[in-house]
């Protein structure tokens, strides 16, 4: 019987394998797409269109959704797994970030011709950030850029016009705020990466490569300079509301109060069909502009949008491209632009990249009434398409440009401060200063600000310019000595064993010798069952533990991308360590650690403390306070981040500006998130509000093992209530307050989730750690390394540098701890 059944069995398998064969390749497994999107519309869309994909072509498509806040460490983490989606959508920058390391398909070479057709249909300008080296990773998928949206009754009124040119948007930015208003600059104010809307008018990119691959900066150019002062001018001298309070930008369009309204703002397009719900009492009062263009320069627009990539460890390269060229038809963009703009208030407009989209042919789509509320904007953006361009990358370039972005972060608070020092000088406040310049007031000072803002921004780019110029060159050579040969062999590096594989076996070997000892002697084979129930916590602690930690090791010894196959990373000795050790970052994030700790950690005890003492009275609704205190123990951080951020909101709407302006303690709002100057120090107050409930805990433990007669022998002879606390409640806390400045040290090392969410990092772009890196303490100096610029030796260099420099400050407290124990 057992037999027949064997048989049975084989011959199913053998069924099962010549139908496997016999079915296209893409039967029963579906192409896995994965999607950066803002909004679960996107994935019922991407879903509409693969059913139809799928009913034209029989190829099924699994649609994976990834927010813009971690894509690009989801993508990093299963390409390093070995285990990517088939195709993807990530952000402009992916083609470079994952293709030059051999992450993505040449689309060039795996589909030569067919990609030439469809490249034919692309706007050309379009496609410099998705090659590489005369590889092409990618091609754009959904764009975005800027727009002006203005009240055209307002701007009747105060005999205004759209403009047209920068020298005209500034002459009416001038002439609002003599009427009281101010003006918005939402995406993409303050960002480095856009720094090129205000340079390439002039053919400046900042950063690039010549034909002969010799590296070009930019920076001290007079032309380059005064562009990067154009953009610092409309984002730091207007005060114009900061990226926190963007949200509210709508409210304030809507407002005829000059003390609060917006009656012109620079955002994406999506506004357009957003203000037609929001405000619909608007209706005939608002209109929109492209961006105006440079006098003295050629038509350029800022692009921003997506990207569609297949990757190299696809199992269904073919399907893949199927379906990419579908989401490329007509068909499927006519589907988008509909999807998109049919979502009541989460409608958007994402611009096609396809050049038939925009010719005449496509009048009829565009006249369909279920596009009638994104005719007008295409009308607008129509003209000013062929002036969206992409830079081509440059290896090195986001080291740089972080380095760039710093500079504008300084000249931030630096603009910041100089006009509210020149305001206090006359007793106005920043607003009051800026309008008195606006109407002509001040010329000297105002010229005479514009001079020390223009010299301190020749000054920092002057001291920068070599640096990144040293920078990019040294990562261009250090890409090819290290990736050179790994990415035109790597199906050999694929099939070779590495150092997991190695730690894998050596554990293994080690886990079955106990196990074989147990069971060969005796002594300890009579004690089995004891082993069996520790047998799960030590299989796991080698499994998650010991392999990883030795593995991270390892790599710290090495030079490694973690997209390639972990058999590639080349053993560089000390080198990590030495250039850790010699690296200004690891030395002002330690310094950044510390003022962490010592804002942090006594402010915390101090606090606790006290109210743990409180909490340990007989006290009327005891429970209520005792949860009341202990509720930022179970309290999300996303929460927390949520509620801090709007009291340090940076304007006068902001809770502790508001309490702060009635009170009279400021003239002006304070930058607190905005600010280098005071963004850690936001950072600490979330820490000690967040980690109170643990140190009340502990120290409520502690209290109530302390006698009761010790404090009522104390009270009969007369003790205050200080002096009992002082007398027998701190000596009898010792052991707690040794265990939470052990905890306290450690955490302050290891912080990283408040100043990750308060500092934007929840973000596709932008600043991740605050303003000038005023937050990249440790753990953030740890994934920066490893996550943003992918040098995982480095990375993990850093990481264990910082395990050293936790476990000499653990053993000195300890040390400290008990010899105070001893002496008494």
């Amino acid at each position: 019987m057992n037999a027949i059944i064997k048989n049975l069995f084989r011959a199913t398998l053998l069924l099962l394998a010549i139908l496997c064969q016999a079915l296209p390749a893409h039967a029963g497994t579906p192409v896995d797409f994965w999607a950066v999107t803002g909004s679960d519309d996107d994935v019922l869309m991407y879903k509409r269109l693969a059913d139809r994909f799928h009913a034209r072509t029989g190829i099924e498509v699994h649609i994976t959704p990834l927010s813009w806040g971690n894509f690009a460490t989801k993508y990093f983490t299963s390409m390093a797994a070995g285990m990517p989606p088939d195709i993807g959508a990530t952000n402009l920058g992916g083609p470079m970030d994952y293709g030059s390391v051999g992450g993505l398909v040449d689309l060039n070479k795996e589909f030569p011709g067919e990609i030439d057709k469809l490249k034919a249909h692309t706007f050309p300008r379009l496609l410099p950030i998705c090659m590489w080296r005369g590889q092409l990773f990618g091609v754009p998928a959904e764009m975005s850029t800027l727009a002006l949206f203005y009240r055209t009754d307002i701007f009747r009124r105060l005999g205004l016009t759209p403009p047209q040119t920068w020298k005209e948007l500034e002459e009416t930015i001038r002439r609002l705020e003599v009427a009281g208003y101010h003006y918005s600059f939402g995406f993409p104010s303050r960002a480095q990466w856009a720094i090129s809307l205000y340079t390439m008018p002039y053919d400046l990119p900042g950063i690039a490569m010549t034909p002969d691959d010799k590296v070009e900066v930019d920076w001290n150019n007079p032309k380059y300079i005064q562009g990067v002062l154009r953009a610092l001018k409309l984002w730091y001298t207007h005060d114009s509301p900061a990226s926190d309070q963007l949200n509210r930008v709508v409210g304030m369009f809507r407002s005829d109060d000059t003390s609060i309204g917006l009656p012109m703002f620079i955002d994406q397009p999506n506004y357009y069909l957003q203000l037609p719900i929001s405000a619909p009492e608007l209706k005939g009062k608002w209109s929109v502009v492209p961006w105006p263009r440079a006098e003295d320069g050629k038509p350029y627009c800022i692009v921003g949008g997506t990207t569609y990539v297949i990757f190299r460890k696809s199992k269904h390269k073919r399907e893949a491209f199927e379906w990419l060229k579908y989401l490329y038809s007509v068909e499927a963009q006519e589907a988008m632009i509909v999807d998109h703009a049919n979502r009541q208030t989460d409608s958007t407009f994402e611009m096609p990249p396809l050049i038939d989209m925009w010719q005449p042919h496509e009048d009829a789509f565009w006249s369909r009434p279920d596009v009638a509320n994104v005719r007008g904007l295409k009308e607008t953006l129509a003209p000013a398409m062929p002036s969206f361009t992409t830079l081509a990358p440059v290896h090195g370039a986001s080291d740089a440009g972080r380095l760039e972005g710093n500079i504008l972060d300084r000249m931030g608070t630096y603009i910041t401060d100089l006009y509210s020092a020149e305001a206090g000088k006359h007793g106005l406040t920043r607003w009051d200063l800026i309008r008195k310049f606006a109407k002509g007031g001040l010329h000297t000072e105002e010229v005479a600000l514009d001079t020390k803002i223009a010299d301190r921004l020749k000054q920092e780019y002057d001291k920068a310019q070599p640096e990144a110029k040293t920078l990019i060159e040294k990562e261009t050579r250090s890409y090819d000595e290290r990736f050179g040969k790994v990415i035109g062999n790597l199906a050999s590096f694929e099939s070779k064993s590495n150092i997991l594989t190695v730690i894998k076996w050596v554990a293994s070997v080690i886990l079955f010798g106990f196990a074989a000892i147990i069971l060969a002697l005796p002594k300890y084979r009579k004690h089995w069952v004891s082993y069996a129930f520790i047998a799960a916590p030590v299989v796991a602690s080698i499994v998650f533990v010991f392999i990883p930690a030795a593995t991270a090791l390892y790599l710290s010894f090495t030079q490694y991308h973690p997209v390639l196959p972990l058999s590639s990373a080349i053993w560089s000795g000390m080198s990590n360590y030495a250039e850790v050790a010699s690296s200004g970052d690891l030395y002002k994030s330690i310094f950044r650690t510390g003022i962490f700790l010592i804002g942090s950690l006594p402010l915390s005890i101090a606090i606790s403390l006290p109210l743990a003492w409180f909490l340990n009275q007989r006290l009327v609704a005891q429970r209520y306070w005792r949860f009341l205190y202990f509720s930022p123990m179970v309290t999300s951080i996303v929460s927390i981040a949520l509620i801090f951020t709007q009291l340090f909101l940076s304007s006068s709407q902001g809770w502790l500006n508001t309490l702060f302006l009635k009170l009279g303690l400021v003239r002006d709002p304070i930058q607190f998130l905005h600010s280098e100057r005071s963004f850690l120090y936001c950072v600490i107050a979330v820490a000690i509000w967040q980690g109170l409930a643990f140190n009340i805990l502990i120290f409520l433990a502690g209290l109530q093992q302390i006698p009761q007669q010790l404090y009522e022998a104390a009270a009969v002879d007369g003790a205050s209530v200080f002096r009992r606390f002082r007398s027998i409640s701190l000596p009898g806390l010792r052991a707690q307050l040794a265990f939470i400045c052990i905890l306290g040290v450690i955490g302050g090392f290891q912080v990283f989730e408040p100043i990750y969410v308060l500092g934007g990092g929840a973000g596709e772009a932008g600043d991740k750690f605050g303003p000038n890196d005023s937050g990249m303490t440790m753990v953030p100096l740890v994934y920066h390394t490893g996550f943003e610029t992918f040098e995982m030796g480095k990375s993990t260099a850093i990481a264990y540098i910082l395990f050293a420099v936790i476990l000499v400050f653990s053993l000195i407290q300890l040390k400290l701890f008990r010899g105070k124990e001893e002496s008494q």
